[in-house]
């Protein structure tokens, strides 16, 4: 007669806070879900914020565009726009095992949009490898 033992279920859940830097530490990127309740009159929450040669920028839950993907969750902010020219940030951020906070490394991608470009690549693209903590926070309901 076999006794095993059952090995507990590790879960696979989307990250939803996370702090990440590049080697340099110029640019950084967090994300932190806004806490507590929504009070109506104040200002809303700012939790996605990217430090970087464009500025200090903070950015609401409604300019924050999450794209699922099979490696993990795009999530892209404009950093500039004008009629001219704009700047895209997006960073990957994977799906991590278990809870509690993770180290992880993955890509941040600046796309440079152009309207002077006559012909060729409209886009002019630089990546960054970041790394930090990410984790999965758990909400509960009163």
């Amino acid at each position: 007669m076999s006794t095993a033992t059952a090995t507990p279920a590790i879960t696979q859940l989307t990250v939803n806070k996370f702090q990440l830097a590049n080697h340099s530490g110029k640019t950084k990127v967090s994300y932190s879900p806004p806490e507590g309740p929504i009070v109506v009159g104040l200002p809303p929450k700012t939790p996605f914020t990217y430090s970087g040669p464009e500025g200090d920028l903070s950015f609401t839950e409604d300019q924050i565009t999450r794209d699922n993907t099979p490696m993990g969750t795009l999530w892209s902010v404009v950093l500039t726009q004008t009629e001219a020219s704009s700047t895209t940030f997006a960073v990957l951020i994977p799906p991590v095992l278990g809870n509690g906070s993770n180290t992880i490394g993955t890509y941040a991608v600046k796309a440079r949009k152009s309207a002077s470009v006559s012909a060729g690549a409209v886009f002019t693209y630089e990546m960054e490898h970041l790394k930090g903590d990410a984790e999965f926070i758990r909400f509960f309901a009163l």
